[in-house]
């Protein structure tokens, strides 16, 4: 619930206006409830004053629209036949969006000093993070964690996830997401992290940026938010064993980690998981569920970071780490026709190419397979700019070494795959490889690999929505 006396901080407002009482926010009017503060905002396609005339019969209270000359008229018309509800305008619907959910969480941070906002930032992991340490915390306390949903982390879904905070909660695990630059410091600007991890740096999104340097620059903002924030206090943890991240400078509250012989908290991988070591303690994750090195990597930083801010509860994250299961369609083990099928379409890049086939060979050593046995389809990877072709060649080079003989490229860029591993086979679409990988592949081969990114939809291999 949000204490309507905060729209009256919002510099967005047209008018003053003097509200009291809390009433949640909703932006979506396919999932209304009464009664909520309704924020009209403009899609590319729909006008929301165009269809809220249900969600006014629920009576709602409140309806925040974004004023010009064609709004206003259909607010007119709307209130000849909905006079209880307040049509309050504002210059900029978004901008309002980010205000009032600013205000309503340095608000909610005030009343409780120990109250924490953890902040995700990096090229790879954000989301897996978010969803491990979100699960651990909700093992232990249910109904006092909020967390992104999904993988909203942009500039609508930071505030909409600020905005389901309530003073119930104890700790936000916030996914921030940024494929231009800048993006990460409005969303530092908004949510105001009290602490926070940068998982890696890789090249993401080099469309837009260029270089990893500039992308480390992106991504890395958040730990200087963090240090802003908390006065230098708060926890943040470095990743010695990134090229980039390590070159971050120590402060009061942070902590590094990884494999490093320097790190304060340091990484040893086991067969089922991984463990660190820090000062006198040692934490112990393992997991059935989960494949490769960097999955190990995520789940021991989750359960070390939980066990930082609760430590009394240690021995019940570490038991929750054996049950955590990866999202649908993300880093996912599936059967499918009597096949096992490593399965992650939600989004690729270099570096995560080459982590999840480095982890996919792990476990087909660890389960006494043959490499021959396997099956590997790598899709397109996106916003790599002029680099496209060197990063899709250098990706099927790696492949190569790795050893995987029986190897397909999807997409627009199949003939750059081609150019580092001329033994694959190219396909320019899943319809044109569907029929072949169903009635060949998954007949011929024991144990598959499906990695691309997300518009490809290579789920739809398996018909799997």
């Amino acid at each position: 619930m949000i204490n309507l006396s905060l729209l009256s901080k919002c510099s967005s407002l047209k008018n003053k206006y003097s509200l009291s009482g809390s009433l949640s926010f909703c932006t979506d009017t396919r999932k209304y409830f009464h009664p909520s503060v309704f924020v009209a905002i403009p899609g590319l396609k729909t006008n929301p004053l165009d269809i809220i005339e249900e969600l006014l019969t629920q009576g709602c209270p409140v309806v925040i629209y974004q004023e010009n000359d064609v709004n206003q008229k259909k607010v007119e018309n709307l209130k000849k036949n909905f006079s209880t509800t307040e049509f309050i305008p504002v210059t900029d619907s978004v901008t309002f969006l980010q205000e009032v959910s600013h205000f309503h969480i340095n608000e909610w941070k005030e009343k409780n000093s120990k109250n924490i906002i953890f902040a995700i930032s990096g090229s790879n992991g954000k989301t897996t993070h978010k969803e491990m340490l979100s699960f651990l915390l909700n093992e232990v306390l249910p109904g006092k964690v909020v967390s992104t949903e999904k993988n909203n982390n942009n500039h609508l879904g930071v505030p909409l996830t600020l905005l389901k905070v309530t003073d119930e909660t104890q700790f936000v695990v916030l996914e921030l997401g940024s494929n231009h630059p800048g993006e990460i410091k409005v969303l530092c600007d908004i949510a105001h992290p009290n602490s926070g991890l940068t998982t890696n740096i890789g090249a993401t999104h080099m469309e837009f940026f260029g270089t990893e340097q500039k992308v480390f620059e992106e991504e890395g903002y958040l730990y200087h938010a963090v240090k802003e924030i908390s006065g230098d206090k708060g926890l943040f943890l470095i990743n010695l064993d990134d090229p980039f991240l390590k070159n971050l400078a120590p402060t009061l509250g942070s902590i590094t980690f990884g494999e490093h012989h320097a790190a304060d908290a340091k990484v040893i991988f086991l067969e089922n998981g991984a463990e660190i070591h820090f000062k006198n303690q040692k934490f112990v994750a393992t997991n059935p569920f989960i494949t490769g090195k960097h999955n190990k990597l995520n789940l021991i930083t989750c359960l070390f970071i939980a066990s930082y801010f609760y430590p009394f509860h240690k021995d019940e994250f570490t038991e929750a780490c054996k049950k955590f299961r990866p999202t649908k369609n993300r880093s996912e083990w599936i059967e499918f026709d009597h096949r096992q099928v490593y399965l992650d379409a939600y989004n690729a890049n270099p570096s995560s190419m080459k982590a999840a086939l480095q982890g996919f060979k792990e476990s087909i050593l660890a389960q006494g397979l043959n490499i021959a046995d396997s099956c590997v389809v790598l899709g397109d990877m996106y916003e790599l700019g002029d680099s496209t072709h060197r990063y899709h060649k250098e990706v099927a080079q790696y492949v190569k070494d790795l050893g995987f003989p029986n190897v397909y490229f999807v997409g627009h860029y199949s003939a750059d795959y081609l150019d580092g591993f001329p033994e694959g086979k190219p396909k320019r679409s899943i319809e044109e490889f569907k029929n072949e990988y169903r009635n060949e592949c998954l007949k011929k081969f024991t144990i598959h690999f499906i990695k691309g990114s997300r518009s490809l939809q290579l789920e739809s291999l398996f018909d799997i929505t």
